[in-house]
C-alpha cells in the first residue's frame, strides 16, 4: 500500500530538489566571501608592512609573521648595517 500520494510525493521531491540547489548556492557564495575576506586580509598586511618600511630608519630589519594569506617576511630597509629581530627559540 502506498501511503504517500503521487501529488504529495512530487511535492516532497521538488522541495528536497530547491532546498539541495538553495544549499548548494550557499556553500559556493560562504567559499566566496572566506576567499575575498582572506585576500582583503592579505593586501591590508602588505600595505601595513609597506607604511612600517616606508618610516624606518635605514638599516632596519622589519619582520612580519605569517598571515592568514601569506608567508612569513622579512624586510631589510636601507643599506645600513642590519638589527636582527629576536628569534624566539
Amino acid at each position: 500500500m502506498n501511503v504517500i500520494t503521487s501529488p504529495v510525493r512530487a511535492w516532497i521531491v521538488e522541495w528536497a530538489t530547491i532546498g539541495l540547489h538553495a544549499l548548494s548556492w550557499s556553500a559556493c557564495s560562504v567559499l566566496l566571501i572566506m576567499g575575498l575576506v582572506r585576500i582583503l586580509s592579505e593586501r591590508s598586511r602588505r600595505k601595513t608592512l609597506l607604511a612600517i618600511t616606508m618610516q624606518a630608519p635605514p638599516g632596519t630589519v622589519v619582520a612580519q609573521e605569517r598571515g592568514t594569506g601569506g608567508p612569513k617576511m622579512t624586510i631589510q630597509v636601507g643599506g645600513g648595517p642590519a638589527s636582527h629581530p629576536e628569534r624566539d627559540s
